[in-house]
């Protein structure tokens, strides 16, 4: 099932023209996504900055935390460790998965892994659910088309 996206997010937002422009699916209890950086997310020439790497980790894990716990969060704990040099221009895999649900707490892991499978960097993220009414002012952005309002019947507090 392809994920919601938005109109401005960094790291889903269609008309954000400095983001990433992942697309977010769930097959499973995993949220998938490929990306590929571009030059203009590299730190030292070639190498995608960590930050651009962390946040791609943190949206991968959020849509993992919610889509199992059918509530939006938000991170209040991020690890991201690197073990090989992101490439610009270069296919990764992000994969994501809610590893626990521990009430007022979830917690959550991700891989971005190469094209070959070899893992690149890893991140763990603890999460706090959010109220409905904090989840419908965030899902204003979101773009109407079929993808979002089938992937939104996923979340309870969006619904009438």
């Amino acid at each position: 099932m392809d994920l919601p996206y938005t109109k401005n997010c960094f790291v889903c937002g269609v008309h954000n023209v400095h983001g990433l422009h992942l697309r977010f699916r769930r097959e499973g209890e995993l949220v998938l996504a490929e990306f590929t950086p571009a030059a203009h997310h590299a730190g030292f020439r070639d190498i995608v900055h960590g930050g651009i790497i962390s946040t791609a980790l943190d949206e991968a894990m959020f849509w993992a935390a919610a889509c199992a716990g059918r509530r939006f969060c938000l991170a209040v704990e991020l690890n991201v460790r690197f073990s090989r040099k992101v490439a610009v221009g270069k296919m990764f895999r992000l994969t994501a998965r809610r590893e626990a649900d521990r009430g007022r707490i979830w917690e959550s892991s991700a891989e971005l892994t190469d094209a070959a499978g070899t893992v690149c960097a890893r991140g763990t993220c603890k999460q706090m659910p959010i109220d409905g009414p904090a989840m419908r002012h965030a899902a204003v952005d979101f773009l109407p088309d079929p993808t979002t309002t089938a992937a939104l019947a996923l979340f309870p507090d969006l619904q009438g």
